[in-house]
């Protein structure tokens, strides 16, 4: 009987492979889970209009007063932002969709850390808004919009990401008193997809086919 069996290198160069592509398949997940990174997150937190503050009884200061926030929630990665353009608008009337816009400021770009808030606060002249209409308005408190325009990059480790644009903006209410009405941050929402963001189900897939691979071995 010869002493020389059938061979199992298949089976073995079977599994190098396998080891690798789980290797490889691991790593990707790695690499999607470093890179994915959160949009800032921004918030009006604070307004307020003294031309339409009744107790006051004048429309002659016509300034704004709006505070904005803004929060890097990503845990390890910070953000460079370029100037934010700021630009306000008032609705004359709401149901069309058009507002006029009222003013227009920038706000110096600047560094925030992983999960730092940051606090903008300023004072804003205004130009073309009908004041008397606005105070006097019987369809419901007057209506306002900020926009904000950007360009953001993600400091990873030691190395910066592309610039990406970052547009968003957000409607709100003004009471009889020149304020905010909603008391809560109003958030500044854009439709625009994250950096690196990809879906939820792209990780799962990663996760699912590791853990065949695990089996299979």
């Amino acid at each position: 009987m010869s002493d020389y069996g059938p061979s199992d290198g298949g089976s073995g160069c079977c599994r190098c492979c396998f080891s690798f592509i789980l290797t490889l398949g691991l790593t990707s997940l790695f690499l999607w889970l470093s890179l994915r990174t959160s949009n800032p997150v921004c918030s009006i937190q604070d307004v307020y209009i003294p031309a339409l503050n009744k107790t006051l009884n004048s429309t002659s200061y016509q300034s704004i007063y709006l505070d904005l926030k803004l929060d890097n929630e990503n845990k390890d990665k910070g953000i460079y932002y370029d100037p934010l353009n700021i630009t306000l608008h008032y609705y004359i009337n709401q149901s069309n969709g058009n507002g006029i816009p009222i003013s227009n400021y920038a706000l110096k770009g600047f560094y925030q850390g992983h999960q730092k808030k940051a606090r903008r606060k300023n004072w804003t002249d205004t130009h073309g808004v009908p004041w008397d209409v606005a105070v006097k308005t019987g369809g419901g408190p007057p209506v306002f919009r900020v926009d904000l325009a950007t360009a953001v990059r993600f400091k990873i480790l030691f190395w910066k990401t592309k610039r990406h644009r970052l547009i968003l903006g957000a409607d709100f209410e003004v009471s009889d008193r020149g304020q905010k009405l909603q008391k809560k941050g109003t958030r500044l929402k854009s439709g625009a997809p994250e950096l690196f963001s990809g879906n939820s189900h792209v990780a799962s897939s990663l996760v699912v086919f590791c853990t065949f691979l695990l089996v299979d071995i």
